[in-house]
């Protein structure tokens, strides 16, 4: 088999994928071959085994994510993702070979994912269908932004350091920043940079980095740690994808992009920035829309 954008499974060890419409996760697969094929989905947050999955890791659309970044999504759809997959699950019986890029009306049904595709992002139908679980959605992710990533923001605020002022702790780290300010000045001129409350879970080889989100914009993330740490440093590369979770509505966007370390200070917290890869188009869209909604959210109050 051809290997997908993210390359071939992982041998041994269930792999998490997602598939997002506009980079917002709209479905959440673990596969291990032979034995584990199971999805859930924002509309079916019950869990499936279905043989097709199988061939998820080779759509060019599936992102592999994390185990934390996976119970990222599934928190948000109020469901607990445990380390080993569930026994005893109801099977779909679906059409083979599976496409998941070009999914049949039964297996849209199947999923609740009708809305794929199409130029409106069915939040509302998916909030008509289960009313109960948007709530539970919105109000979990307000409460852990509010709760985790709102005290590491508060304790890495410095009113005088934005992403273009960020100075380093030495000299020898104050050059490294130096050297790339200059085109984090032209970025900000360019795109639009929101603050956001939040968590970003970055994946860094088979390491997880969660972090305080501070801001974003089209061509890039600042956040803040707990505690320093030796992944980050200016010039690294983060392979991702980045797992934005933030406090307004659709709150998490998967982009499948690496990162560049561009700058990190100590003063005020460990707060580092990181310049993305370029965006695909509808990760452009996704990260377009949130900061649309963070505006929103920032005029009314």
């Amino acid at each position: 088999m051809p290997e997908g954008r993210n390359g071939p499974p992982d041998s041994g060890e269930i792999r998490y994928l997602v598939l997002a419409d506009r980079a917002v996760p709209y479905l959440l697969a673990r596969v291990r071959w032979p034995d584990v094929a199971q999805a859930i989905s924002a509309a079916c947050p019950d869990w499936l085994d279905d043989p097709g999955l199988f061939d998820l890791p080779y759509d060019p659309a599936a992102v592999t994510v994390s185990f934390p970044q996976a119970v990222s999504v599934a928190e948000g759809w109020g469901r607990r993702l445990d380390a080993e997959a569930e026994v005893d699950v109801p099977s779909y019986m679906r059409r083979m070979p599976a496409n998941w890029s070009d999914l049949s009306p039964s297996e849209r049904r199947t999923w609740g994912i009708e809305f794929v595709g199409r130029r409106r992002v069915a939040g509302g139908r998916i909030r008509r269908r289960r009313p109960a679980q948007a709530r539970i959605t919105d109000s979990s992710a307000a409460a852990r932004a509010k709760g985790r990533s709102g005290a590491l923001a508060r304790l890495g605020r410095d009113p005088g350091a934005d992403v273009d002022g960020a100075a380093a702790s030495d000299g020898g780290q104050r050059a490294d920043v130096t050297s790339g300010l200059a085109s984090l000045r032209a970025e900000r001129r360019r795109h639009r940079r929101l603050r956001l409350d939040g968590r970003a879970h970055i994946r860094c080889g088979h390491t997880t980095i969660s972090a305080g989100l501070v801001d974003l914009s089209e061509r890039g993330v600042r956040c803040v740690l707990p505690e320093a740490s030796s992944l980050i440093a200016p010039g690294a590369t983060l392979g991702g994808a980045f797992l934005l979770e933030a406090e307004v509505y659709a709150s998490r966007i998967c982009l499948a992009v690496a990162g560049r370390v561009s700058w990190h200070q100590f003063t005020g917290g460990p707060h580092f920035g990181v310049a993305f890869e370029a965006l695909a188009n509808d990760e452009t869209e996704g990260v377009r829309r949130l900061l649309a909604a963070a505006g929103r959210r920032r005029a009314r109050r």
